[in-house]
Formats: structure tokens, C-alpha cells, sequence
């Protein structure tokens, strides 16, 4: 909230795939498939029951309140997910609160969650496999096998790197399954490989469907990859300087240790550890989580993505998870053989005493043990908080958060802050004056793939008076505007923008005998200069 109303301050990401929600239900052409196929859709679906109330409050969309709840219950659950993983190892109440205090109280954890973005979905859902797998590896329980493997198909609904997640955690299953399953040779390896495809059923099923329909339906398997909306082509379009293969490692390596700047000493102790008490607690850990921020390591390696430090959240919760797991009972694969009445993680610790009706009364050594673990906690953990708020206030490491959130926390405010601090004064300055032309609907053209376009199309009055990119006949409005009473033709700053599809069809304009000048939008905030052209003729042959 007060990202929304105090500060103003939305990042371009956020709205945009809110937006998307908004577009299927408020947009001149509301359909599903307006929901659009660059980006991985769920989080815009998860807005559309919010967005639906929209024309009771319009701030679930002006103000992005639809996006930002969304972010907030889901890092919400990220943190029970954490917690409920900590008890499930029988960490001890004190440290285990410790732990999740630290997660919930990082930086990135904290800004992520309040922003609207996705990487606080994919965290949960991220977190939910992780803690299902867990439970599977411990209790072979068939139904925790079920719920990692949906979490993991409904993760690559929101981000692309559960993939490799999925890739890693399969075998993983598969030897676990073999190991542990009594029988000969080929049945132990059919149950392997059974239990190995209920884990990548549902991601396989969510990656071929979401293929397949977009295919179907723009003529694109992978939009996020061939689209010249993908990060791939605005990364070549804004001609960032790749680097070398040193030099991009280096950037990563930096990164990772502002937000866990002890997790190299925490990384060898928790191997030990695991190592010597026979723990498998950590194998899960890297195939999951570890899993998801291998594909990020290789995205960035492969120029796929932009070096934005949002891009290593998972950072956080594996570092947390890796001390927990120090002070955790540990689980251990059982080879094949006689059952025992209970299993070795049930067993209750010796140091214990019962109670009357049950209970547990801590020893003096149990409680010497959480403070000591209490003290490692905090000892290994607690540098990441001001580490990652030096980290997210360098403009090279972090120039997402260093752009959009510099203003709030900066005493001084340079240019780009000022931009920041503006940017929503902007998008009111377009949107107030469309709202006093008063166009009827689907009377301007334009395209949504500038990050400003969208906060205008959330906070006009009347957002169906715009035909975009996400109608259906987008691209028959586009080509003869008059004869579907379509008027206005809305340029993004000097028609030479890639992400423009107005300006690309008709480079030239701004001479065109069929069209003329009516508005000049003022670069301002981060809005870039937008023109608008009254259409008076049919432009065919004039391009």
C-alpha cells in the first residue's frame, strides 16, 4: 500500500502483467487469450477475480493494488511454506522462528512481496515443491509426490526456470524410488521411472498445452523467446554490453554474495553435515531450488536475460534452508528390505522426557543445542539484510531496484531518481488528456509493448477508446485504421522503437499525406515521447 498510494512507484514488469489480467476483462476485445503469451500467464490469472471489481474501485488497477495482493499473499505463503519445511525437519521451535524471521525480513523477500511482480509466486510455488518433495523423500507418501509435482507445472505457469528443476528433481526420484523398493531389478526401475513421471507429469503437460496454444493462436510455440516483446530481442534492442564470460560470472558471483554473503561457509557446512549424518534433506534442496537458479546462472550466461538481481530471489530461501538444515533430524534413504515398526525420523529425540498427556519437556542439553543453533542462525544469516540492501542500491548490480526504488531511500536524488519519483505523474498527464477528449471506443491505436503504455490503459477513464496489441483485430485495425473507425494512430517516441508495432508499419509518418500531428506527449518520468496522428485518409500503398 505504500508503494501504491505513498510513493506511486510501480514497476514496469508488474503493471505490465496485470495488465494482462485487466486486458481479458476491460479491454475493447475481452477475451482469454488477451491475457497474451510472452510472459508465463499465472500471475496475471491469479489478478483476474480482484480485477473483476475494478469498476467498483478502480485502483485495483490505476494503483496496481490487484498486483501487489497478489505478490503479498503469495510471498505470505512462501514464508508459511518456509516455516511448515523447518518443522517438518523437527528444527527446534526457537531457531526455527529465527529462520523465518530472516527470510521474511530480506530485503528482497520484503520489496518482492510488496511490488506485484512474479518472483513472489514463483517462490512459493517454488517453496511448496520443494517442501512436498521433502515430505515424499521422508514418508514415500504418494500424495506429497503429487502435490511437488503440481506446484512445480503451476511454477512454470509463472516463470520459466522450474524446468531445470524438473530436469534434476526426476532422477533424483527415480534412484530414490529404485533404491528404497523391494522386488527384482526391472520392477524396482519401472517403479523409478513411475514415480519420476508423476513429478514431470503436470510440468510436461503445462509446457506442451501453453506451447500448443500459443501456437494456435498468435503462430508461436514460444513467444517469450521469438517475440520481439521477449527479453531476448529488448535485450539486443537495448543494445547491452554482453561482456565477456569472466566478466558475467563475476557479475554473478557478486550478486549472490550481497544476498548471502556467508553462503560459501554455510554451503560447505551444510555438505558436511550432510554427509555425515547420511542426510538426503539437501539433494532435494538442489534439485529444486538449486535447479531454478542454475537456469537463471545459464540464462544470464547466455545473454537471456537482463542483469537484474531480481533474477536471484531463490538465493535467499536456499541459504536459509541450508542452516536449517544443519539443526534438522535428518532423513535418510532406506535401501529396500525388511520394514521397520517406525521410521527413523519419528523417532522421538532421546534427551527428551514425556509428559503427562503427551508432551515433551525440553532437556537442558536440548535447549543449549537451539541456542547455539539460534546464535548460527543469526551469526551466518543476519549480514545478508544490510549486504542486500547495499547490493540493491548499486546501480550496476542492481539497476532494476536501483531505477525504480532509488528514490525512496536516497537522501540525495540523482536525475534517474527524479524520473522514478515522476513516473506516475506521467502516466496521469497522458491519461487525464485522452479522458478530456472523450474518444469513443476503439478510436486510438496503439501498441502496449512500452512499459508506460499499459499504466495508461489501467487509468483512463474509458480503456476500451484503445485498440492494442492483445485484440483480436489488432492487426486489421492497424492496416486500414478509417475503415474500421479507428482515428488516432498513437507513435512511440521517433517511430524507430522495435517494440512499436504502430510506428514499424508506418515508419514515415510523420510525412504521410494521410495523417497528421495532433499531440506531442512530452518525454517525462519513464515515459518515453509519445506522438499522436489524427488518420485522414486509407494508408494502403503509402508504406
Amino acid at each position: 500500500m505504500l508503494l501504491d498510494f505513498k510513493f506511486h512507484e510501480f514497476d514496469g514488469d508488474a503493471i505490465s502483467r496485470m495488465a494482462n489480467g485487466f486486458y481479458v476483462l476491460h479491454s475493447r476485445d475481452p477475451h482469454l487469450a488477451a491475457i497474451g503469451f510472452v510472459w508465463n500467464p499465472l500471475s496475471s490469472l491469479v489478478t483476474l477475480p480482484l480485477l473483476l471489481f475494478n469498476s467498483w474501485w478502480s485502483d485495483l488497477a490505476s494503483h496496481n493494488v490487484a498486483g501487489t495482493t497478489m505478490s503479498a499473499l503469495a510471498m505470505a505463503g512462501a514464508v508459511y511454506q518456509l516455516n511448515s519445511l523447518l518443522r517438518e525437519w523437527r528444527v527446534h521451535v526457537a531457531p526455527r522462528l529465527v529462520l523465518t524471521l530472516l527470510f521474511a525480513c530480506a530485503p528482497m523477500i520484503m520489496l518482492y512481496a510488496g511490488n506485484g511482480m512474479s518472483e513472489a509466486l514463483y517462490t512459493f510455488l517454488m517453496l511448496g515443491a520443494t517442501r512436498y518433495l521433502m515430505r515424499w523423500l521422508r514418508d514415500d507418501d504418494l500424495a506429497s509426490l503429487v502435490y511437488a509435482a503440481s506446484m512445480l507445472g503451476l511454477a512454470y505457469m509463472e516463470r520459466s526456470e522450474p524446468v531445470a528443476s524438473a530436469v534434476l528433481a526426476a532422477p533424483f526420484v527415480c534412484w530414490v524410488t529404485f533404491t528404497r523398493t523391494a522386488g527384482d531389478r526391472r520392477s524396482r526401475i519401472w517403479a523409478g521411472l513411475s514415480d519420476a513421471t508423476i513429478l514431470v507429469m503436470p510440468i510436461v503437460t503445462c509446457f506442451i498445452g501453453w506451447a500448443v496454444v500459443s501456437w494456435v493462436i498468435v503462430g508461436q510455440p514460444f513467444e517469450q523467446f521469438t517475440s520481439k516483446y521477449g527479453n531476448s530481442a529488448l535485450i539486443a534492442a537495448a543494445h547491452i554490453q554482453k561482456g565477456h564470460l569472466g566478466t558475467k560470472v563475476l557479475h554473478e558471483v557478486h550478486a549472490i554474495g550481497y544476498l548471502a554473503p556467508a553462503l560459501p561457509v554455510i554451503l560447505v557446512a551444510a555438505l558436511v553435515s550432510a554427509a555425515w549424518r547420511r542426510n538426503a534433506q539437501i539433494w532435494v534442496l538442489a534439485t529444486v531450488l538449486g535447479g531454478g537458479l542454475a537456469f537463471t546462472l545459464v540464462s544470464y550466461l547466455d545473454d537471456a536475460i537482463f542483469p537484474w538481481i531480481r533474477y536471484y530471489v531463490l538465493v535467499t530461501p536456499i541459504a536459509v534452508l541450508l542452516v536449517g538444515s544443519l539443526f534438522s533430524v535428518p532423513t535418510r534413504i532406506v535401501r529396500a528390505g525388511p520394514v521397520p515398526e517406525k521410521p527413523v525420523s519419528a523417532a522421538p529425540a532421546p534427551e527428551q522426557k514425556t509428559l503427562p498427556g503427551g508432551g515433551r519437556k525440553p532437556s537442558g542439553k536440548t535447549l543449549a543445542g537451539a541456542l547455539l543453533a539460534v546464535v548460527v542462525s543469526i551469526a551466518l544469516l543476519a549480514p545478508s539484510i544490510p549486504f542486500s540492501i547495499r547490493g540493491m542500491n548499486n546501480p550496476v548490480l542492481a539497476p532494476d531496484v536501483y531505477s525504480y526504488y532509488g528514490f525512496i531511500f536516497h537522501k540525495h536524488l540523482t536525475a534517474e531518481d527524479q524520473a522514478a519519483k515522476g513516473a506516475y505523474s506521467a502516466v496521469q498527464g497522458i491519461s487525464g488528456w485522452l479522458d478530456a477528449q472523450h474518444y469513443p471506443n476503439g478510436d486510438v491505436v496503439v501498441d502496449t509493448g512500452d512499459n508506460c503504455i499499459p499504466n495508461v490503459v489501467t487509468n483512463v477513464d474509458n480503456p476500451r477508446l484503445f485498440v492494442i496489441t492483445n485484440d483480436r483485430d489488432f492487426q486489421k485495425v492497424l492496416a486500414d485504421p478509417l475503415t474500421f473507425h479507428a482515428h488516432y494512430l498513437m507513435i512511440e517516441g521517433n517511430g524507430t522503437a522495435q517494440a512499436d508495432g504502430v510506428a514499424q508499419l508506418y515508419p514515415h509518418i510523420a510525412t504521410a499525406n494521410w495523417a497528421h500531428l495532433v499531440h506531442t506527449f512530452p518525454p517525462r518520468g519513464f515515459c518515453v515521447q509519445f506522438k499522436l496522428y489524427q488518420v485522414t485518409g486509407h494508408p494502403q500503398g503509402t508504406f
